[in-house]
């Protein structure tokens, strides 16, 4: 019986689907449904500006996650059939990101303005974090696999951590209230960066420790 609940999660986690419908609910929950309801307080539009920004940064930095949780599980179902939906949660990131902006502009509410808050800091960083996400979604396709090659292709899409670094310090200085936001996400990610960083180097000093004991056996003279 308990095996056959772990399958049907399985192959519910497996499904192409499985991850746009969880963050489109995340949207809906947390944007959408509010905004008909009349539940976002006295500023709505200053509300969704902020419940943008931070679902955009915790997709990003699920995104981030499932590399490490493969490595440090590798023999994880669960983890492998999350990670087959590493691109969607990816391409989201990007257009929740597109959303903070939109709410952005529409908050500051005239040209002026919006010209006036491009004096913040906080602001060029979040562009430049935007930009990047921008850049991997658009490259999110085997089409441009084919066309950059698979190393140069990866390459490219390391500079998730850029973006990601990025806009964890655009959320740490955009105001009172958003530090306590992405210092969880930090700390999140920088422990799996150096679970990951330990079981790779463990790993390797295994694998050697082994090559040299089979390597001396096999020259040691009976």
């Amino acid at each position: 019986m308990r095996a056959g609940y772990v399958n049907l999660v399985l192959k519910i986690l497996g499904k192409k689907t499985f991850a746009l419908a969880v963050l489109i609910g995340v949207g809906t929950w947390f944007l959408v449904g509010p905004a008909f309801a009349g539940h976002l307080g006295a500023n709505p539009v200053e509300t969704l500006l902020h419940r943008s920004g931070e679902i955009a940064i915790w997709t990003l930095g699920a995104v981030l996650s499932l590399s490490p949780l493969r490595v440090l599980f590798p023999r994880s179902r669960f983890v492998n059939a999350l990670n087959r939906h590493r691109r969607t949660v990816g391409v989201s990131a990007c257009v929740y990101g597109l959303f903070h902006l939109a709410f952005h502009l529409l908050y500051e509410g005239d040209a002026q303005a919006v010209a006036r808050s491009f004096s913040k800091p906080f602001i060029w960083f979040g562009l430049a974090g935007l930009s990047i996400l921008v850049s991997l979604a658009a490259t999110s396709n085997n089409f441009s696999i084919r066309k950059l090659g698979g190393k140069n292709w990866k390459r490219l899409h390391r500079l998730a951590y850029a973006a990601a670094a990025l806009l964890i310090y655009h959320q740490s200085i955009a105001g009172k209230g958003h530090w306590h936001i992405a210092r969880w996400l930090l700390l999140w990610l920088g422990v799996l960066q150096i679970a990951r960083v330990i079981k790779l180097l463990v790993t390797r000093w295994t694998h050697n420790s082994r090559t040299i004991s089979t390597s001396q056996a096999i020259t040691t003279p009976a």
